[in-house]
């Protein structure tokens, strides 16, 4: 009996954007958003600038219409563990001035974009698998995998120039960290014309997993590596709390840092 009651007082009921939340995911979202400080708003994506605002004295969460609830509520959960990392101090990827941003902003976008929600997402999906949606990191992550198949078919920029190989070995490797045996395989098949790439893919997700980016400092380590690796410091530099880590060297001293302490 004593148990039933401390059951119900923990109960939350909760309703986000006329969604009724399950009473797990309104624990979580609670849990979360009670350590924030600032509170969040939430809107759907098709609702117009000018009323969902900026949110400077808020955290602004932006959503699709027509979810079920379960992925409703995953979703909820993916933008809270973002912010999350940023209250607790997670690095940010940052873009140089250089020739190729001015000439191509989408590719170095993209190059950054995959590096900096590659990391980050191996965190946020490793928590929301805690908070038992360990499905709806399942179906993010099947379908960047299936998109990955369906354009591997697709003729590539000459690999020889390093900013196209690193964009198509950083969208391997982001997936492949969350892969199967199984799925490893449908990868090695489905590229197996670009065999430079799938060995750079694969040792890359060999070494994120040998260094996890659970904590802000982690997270520039296994940044770092990403960018070292690829030889993209002509393009990025990591900030994490006041510092910056802009070259090679800087990355070394950062990570004997971090290993001596």
């Amino acid at each position: 009996m004593m148990s039933e009651l401390l059951r119900m007082e923990r109960h939350v009921d909760m309703n986000i954007l006329n969604v009724e939340l399950s009473e797990n995911a309104a624990e979580q979202i609670q849990k979360l958003c009670d350590t924030f400080q600032k509170p969040v708003k939430y809107f759907y994506d098709e609702q117009d600038d000018d009323l969902a605002g900026s949110g400077g004295a808020y955290y602004k969460v932006t959503l699709p219409s027509d979810l079920d609830r379960r992925t409703f509520e995953a979703n909820i959960l993916y933008e809270l563990l973002h912010i999350r990392q940023f209250e607790v101090g997670f690095p940010t990827l940052c873009y140089k001035d250089s020739i190729l941003f001015d000439k191509d902003v989408e590719l170095v976008e993209g190059l950054g974009s995959s590096i900096f929600f590659g990391v980050l997402d191996i965190d946020v999906f490793e928590r929301m698998r805690e908070c038992r949606y360990i499905d709806a990191v399942y179906r993010f992550v099947a379908s960047i995998f299936e998109s990955l198949i369906e354009y591997a078919s697709h003729v590539y920029g000459s690999l020889d120039d390093k900013y196209n190989f690193a964009h198509l070995v950083l969208d391997l490797a982001k997936i492949l960290y969350h892969a199967n045996p199984e799925l490893d395989q449908a990868i090695r098949e489905a590229y197996r014309g670009y065999p430079a790439v799938l060995e750079q893919a694969f040792k890359l997700r060999d070494m994120m997993h040998q260094n996890p980016p659970d904590a802000p400092d982690t997270a520039v380590v296994t940044m770092g590596i990403l960018i070292d690796e690829l030889e993209l410091w002509d393009l990025f530099y990591i900030k994490i709390r006041d510092d910056k880590v802009r070259t090679k060297s800087e990355f070394d001293e950062f990570r004997e840092n971090i290993v001596g302490q």
